[in-house]
């Protein structure tokens, strides 16, 4: 059973390693299309509201204490799943909705994420 883990908030790109940094951009042209750079993503003083992704929270989603996903959320109601140490993308959260074509792999994110309170 996978459990949501390590919440943090995203507020540098020097919290992250540089696969993550590759997951902000994934992100970030997941939610709007825009291949900008993950620096552009994150607000700052001078940051374009629209390509923001305000809120954002970085977790890890464990199995037996081992992590299997890492989970973005932003914007409120979004989010990207990746595969752990990578950039594969395996689940969307669209309008608070869990998207993923994998019908195992959304049942035990769905029950996470629930257990969790997310």
């Amino acid at each position: 059973m996978a459990d949501f883990t390590n919440r943090r908030e995203i507020t540098s790109l020097a919290q992250l390693t540089p696969v993550q940094i590759e997951q902000l951009r994934r992100c970030g042209e997941a939610y709007d299309g825009e291949d900008l750079s993950p620096g552009q993503r994150l607000p700052s003083e001078t940051s374009d509201e629209e390509s923001v992704l305000h809120g954002c929270e970085l977790w890890d989603v464990t199995a037996e204490g081992t992590p299997v996903y890492e989970a973005w959320f932003y914007r409120v109601d979004s989010g990207s799943i990746f595969l752990a140490g990578t950039t594969e993308m395996v689940a969307e959260i669209i309008q608070f909705g869990l998207e993923c074509s994998d019908g195992d792999r959304e049942a035990e994110l769905r029950t996470a994420m629930a257990k969790a309170g997310i």
